[in-house]
């Protein structure tokens, strides 16, 4: 590939010239160039073995030659940022295109998909917003959790596959009492920056959680012996192999895990490693030294383009159909989750159960399906619970109030586009009954911590990782916003707490049940996830999130396709993301 002080020369020439074609002597292009003669003859010869000029040099000194260019400039440029993008240079390629999308946004779509690098298997994939915020220990959305399972481990994870608890970073534990277990440490496990994990390094990440209502049990952790932890519980708790395969319960380093910075580029244990984490660009790159099988791909560049959004929200994409590429073939399921919309017993306005009741028949999923975008539409099937099976009983019909609120305000988290169309159908509904809905946008960070005391209604999105019923009590006790806003709901919290400790029915649905029934909980839809991969890339199988296992992943070339020269290439796949 030419040197980008090549590429500079040229259009420093071009621009220069005004023309594509002059006569000139050497030393008129060395002052062009700003170069002694002998750099500018070396210059020419190579811009001429690039095609880029035609140079018939005449012999003698002071004789012109003949100089045409073949090439302009921006032609040039679009070949330049393709051998950027072929490399996977994202930044540099979007500085040298100088906000032209024009120009960009085909060669981006043509470098998305499987390529190779010097005999390396990458995968690039398109992604709307920037992801600066992949520590397990802070709040996650949907994409964020994928990632974080494949940078940390836990003690304990859930096989995908069954659902069943198995061995992580511990590859055996004891329950010695009703609350004393005993985990027994992996050897030899790394963290990415090379150093050994020690039992100091889980207990630090364990006993760091204490404050958070999951894990406010945790008493106390002892080691007795070499890679062997004692966890103690102040009550017991037959969910706490559940409870330790959680995102939030990963083992950081423990002289990492405080540094600024360490949440945009984390350090764990896990198959694949952070290297590279901006605005633009997400690359991770599979860690050699990863304690388990080493992932298959050697690398998934994820390119940040918020122009492709309204493609990248639809669902995920691993290369298109194409004769010479093979078909595609997909799969869809429900999202275990669903849209929702919280309303908050700190407002006053909503202690009148009427007007939580009315609230919910008008903002209802059919309603607002109505008042949104056709593609929107068909991504979304209504919900009468939290997850597909959980179809509750509808509420009963209760008169109109006879006072009807002026304004309300409704929150939503940031950078999540049907949001938008969400909250406008919300709005238009309001609107015809002479109520006026301030639209409140907040980071994630913000929303999810509930802190905003003026706030009537919630929006929100969830999406879990399983079914068990472990999974909507974690989210129920693991949420700070649902602790704001249900503060006032004694029933739920206390209930939640006798199930985690004996299993006693009601369970997690039926309290949940009753906070819908009572019109604090409204679900709306749930979202159809979509994956489509092309032939020749192998093992993809779409999780819960609507990922795939990066591990798994695999290239295989097909017949027709040509191998890539050692330098690069991209085979053109395109590729989007949903949110």
């Amino acid at each position: 590939m030419p040197s980008s002080r090549l590429y500079q020369q040229f259009q420093r020439l071009a621009q220069q010239l005004g023309c594509d074609e002059r006569e000139a002597s050497l030393a008129e292009v060395a002052d062009l160039l700003c170069c002694t003669p002998r750099n500018a003859r070396l210059l020419l010869r190579r811009m001429q073995d690039q095609g880029w000029l035609s140079w018939s040099a005449e012999a003698g000194r002071g004789r012109r030659s003949r100089l045409i260019l073949l090439d302009n400039q921006e032609s040039l440029t679009r070949r330049r940022l393709r051998d950027l993008l072929s490399q996977g240079q994202l930044a540099q390629a979007v500085r040298l295109a100088e906000g032209r999308l024009d120009l960009l946004t085909p060669l981006l779509i043509e470098q998305l998909g499987q390529a190779t690098r010097e005999g390396r298997q990458i995968l690039r994939v398109p992604y709307y917003r920037p992801l600066p915020r992949l520590l397990p220990t802070d709040p996650l959305r949907r994409s964020e959790i994928h990632l974080s399972r494949q940078i940390f481990n836990g003690l304990t994870r859930r096989n995908e596959e069954n659902g069943e608890i198995e061995g992580d970073l511990a590859h055996h534990w004891e329950c010695l009492g009703p609350c004393h277990w005993r985990f027994y440490l992996r050897p030899a496990v790394r963290f990415h920056h090379g150093r050994e994990l020690t039992v100091e390094d889980v207990m630090e990440s364990l006993l760091a959680l204490r404050d958070r209502p999951l894990f406010a049990h945790l008493a106390r952790l002892e080691s007795r012996w070499p890679r062997t932890l004692d966890l103690h519980l102040d009550s017991p708790d037959p969910l706490l192999l559940h409870l330790l395969a959680e995102p939030v319960a990963a083992i950081l380093p423990r002289e990492l895990k405080g540094e600024a910075g360490f949440a945009l580029q984390p350090v764990g244990t896990g198959p694949y490693r952070v290297t590279a984490n901006d605005p633009l660009q997400l690359c991770l790159e599979a860690f050699d030294d990863y304690f388990g099988l080493r992932a298959l791909l050697d690398e998934i560049d994820i390119w940040m383009l918020p122009e492709l959004a309204e493609r990248l929200e639809s669902h995920l994409q691993l290369g298109r159909d194409s004769p010479e590429l093979g078909t595609m073939r997909g799969e869809s399921e429900l999202e275990s989750g669903c849209y929702f919309l919280l309303q908050d017993d700190r407002s006053p306005l909503l202690q009148d159960p009427a007007l939580r009741q009315w609230l919910t028949r008008l903002l209802n999923p059919i309603a607002l399906m109505g008042r949104v975008a056709p593609e929107l539409q068909r991504g979304w099937t209504s919900a009468l619970g939290l997850l597909p099976h959980w179809r509750e009983a509808l509420p009963a019909e209760e008169p109109k109030p006879a006072l009807l609120p002026t304004r309300l305000v409704l929150a939503c988290f940031n950078q999540h586009l049907e949001f938008n169309e969400c909250a406008n159908a919300m709005a238009s509904l309001l609107a015809e009954q002479g109520i006026r809905l301030e639209v409140r946008t907040l980071d994630y960070g913000r929303w999810v911590s509930g802190a905003d005391e003026d706030v009537d209604l919630w929006l929100g999105t969830l999406n879990l990782e399983h079914e068990h019923a472990f999974a909507p009590y974690a989210w129920l006790q693991g949420t700070p916003l649902l602790r704001r806003v249900w503060g006032g709901q004694q029933a739920l919290w206390q209930g939640l707490t006798q199930w985690r400790a004996s299993g006693a029915e009601p369970g997690p649905r039926a309290l949940l049940a009753e906070v819908q029934r009572q019109g604090w909980f409204v679900p709306l839809f749930h979202h159809w996830l979509e994956l489509e991969s092309r032939v020749g890339v192998h093992g993809v199988r779409m999780t819960a999130l609507g990922w795939f296992d990066f591990r798994s992943a695999w290239l295989k070339p097909e017949q027709g396709m040509a191998a890539p020269e050692s330098g690069g290439g991209s085979h053109p796949d395109a590729g989007t993301l949903e949110s």
